[in-house]
């Protein structure tokens, strides 16, 4: 039978253990020790290890101590337990080491890296929009691609502000260029806009703003227009500073897809003005010169016209860095392609050129229609004339030009062909003659730096077209 703990704790005398007293429910302090009791306090426990009036007051007040305290150490906290079993910690079994633990916990090797702290400039860069846009103008095409297709920060930052970010690099890397190939003109080379803004004309429709393919294509024309004037300066036919522009111009002509729009676009004389008609019609003599033997030449104009009856400049380029055009199967090729009809129809190729593409490029649309073009040269020489600019008479100066120096009198020295990227700076390409500002006086149209800075013709956005562009990187 079990015996209730206030009768191991409490001290009862022999008379009470003669004639025990049942215990009640209701006061548990006060029952009777059994005999079994009586014998493991007498048994167990001696007269000085016998529990104290406090320790016994504690158990009626329903405080139980955990063990028996000996009363000879004085106070309750420097006692030890005297019955109690003594309690040994058991500590945790350590795990099994690796034998090789010891390499574990070798120090790693000393490090080379000279930012510790991890710090990133681009990363900082991020937090001020501003100067990421303006550090992203330093950065070439490809890098800057790279960069929007690896970064998310770089990604989500630029599609919020891509027509700023793309309107940036134009402007900075070529100013001229993408004010003269406007974005709205080509729409195969537009994306709807990131950011999700609405076009104002048509409110239920995203607007169409420049993608990196534009950017490419005005980069890709900027260098093709400097490579064809550094082609010619160094054969010696220099032409203006600004005939660089025209160049341009009569490349987004050479765009439009049909005689309609070419011809009222050359009617518009904030695009076209009389200098730069003036100008065109002097890079067409210089070229003439360039494609005729000097010595031999009848002043033959067939390659000029078929030069210019591609879909791009690039191939002018080409053929003037000899890359293009040097042996008489290309030339057979060209001509294939350009305005050769055979007697009768044939589903068979020439010289290697595709059946629906013999003399398709005389015809708009390049081949899509069957009215030919009216060629750059002739739009150029019939929109002189309806102006009234005789500009017959200035061809000899047209020919004459850039070839003595007007200060010293002296001849321009020619450069070698290794010598180009020199022959900016040594020659008077970036001046004006003493024939051009003659023309100017007699009524070769104002003054058009305002034009240059606005860049292209008030209606260029009722202009659109596709661009077929000519190996662009």
């Amino acid at each position: 039978m079990a015996c209730p703990l206030s009768a191991i704790l409490n001290h009862v005398d022999g008379s009470a253990q003669a004639n025990p007293v049942p215990a009640t429910g209701a006061d548990d302090d006060d029952a009777t020790i059994s005999e079994a009791s009586t014998e493991i306090i007498e048994g167990g426990m001696s007269d000085e290890e016998m529990p104290d009036e406090e320790m016994l007051r504690s158990v009626k007040r329903g405080i139980i101590p955990p063990v028996i305290l000996s009363p000879e150490k004085g106070a309750l906290d420097n006692r030890r337990a005297s019955l109690s079993p003594t309690l040994v910690p058991v500590m945790p079994t350590p795990p099994k080491r690796n034998p090789l633990h010891y390499l574990a916990h070798d120090p790693p090797p000393p490090s080379h890296e000279t930012n510790s702290t991890r710090f990133s400039i681009f990363n900082a860069l991020l937090k001020y929009p501003e100067l990421t846009l303006e550090f992203s103008k330093q950065l070439d095409i490809e890098d800057l691609i790279s960069i929007y297709a690896i970064s998310k920060e770089f990604h989500f930052l630029v599609n919020g502000r891509f027509t700023a970010m793309i309107l940036g690099q134009s402007n900075t890397k070529a100013p001229e260029s993408s004010k003269t190939f406007i974005f709205r003109c080509y729409k195969s080379l537009c994306m709807r806009d990131p950011a999700r803004r609405l076009n104002e004309t048509k409110p239920d429709e995203l607007r169409f703003i420049p993608s990196f393919r534009w950017l490419r294509m005005i980069l890709f024309r900027e260098a093709v227009v400097d490579d064809i004037l550094r082609s010619l300066a160094a054969e010696g036919h220099r032409v203006p500073k600004r005939t660089k522009l025209t160049i341009k111009k009569i490349w987004f002509t050479i765009d439009i897809s049909d005689n309609e729009r070419r011809v009222g676009l050359m009617h518009n004389t904030n695009f076209w003005s009389n200098k730069d008609l003036f100008l065109a019609t002097m890079f067409f003599v210089k070229l003439d010169m360039r494609l005729t033997d000097p010595s031999a030449g009848n002043g033959e104009i067939g390659l000029r016209k078929m030069l210019f009856a591609q879909r791009s400049l690039s191939m002018l380029a080409k053929a003037l860095r000899r890359e293009e055009m040097r042996t008489q199967v290309d030339m057979l090729r060209m001509i294939v392609r350009f305005n050769y009809e055979p007697p009768r129809p044939r589903q068979m190729d020439i010289m290697g050129v595709p059946s629906h593409e013999i003399g398709r490029l005389q015809y708009e649309g390049w081949g899509a229609k069957n009215t030919k073009f009216i060629q750059i040269d002739e739009l150029v020489m019939r929109e002189a004339v309806k102006r009234k600019l005789n500009l017959q008479i200035y061809y000899v100066d047209m020919m004459l030009y850039g070839y003595i120096d007007k200060k010293t009198f002296q001849d321009i020295r020619t450069p070698m062909r290794k010598q180009e990227d020199e022959a900016e700076e040594n020659s008077e390409y970036n001046t004006s003659s003493d024939d051009d500002e003659e023309a100017n006086q007699k009524g070769f149209g104002p003054d058009t730096e305002t034009m240059e800075q606005g860049g292209t013709a008030e209606n260029g956005e009722d202009v659109e077209m596709d661009y077929h562009g000519h190996n662009l990187p």
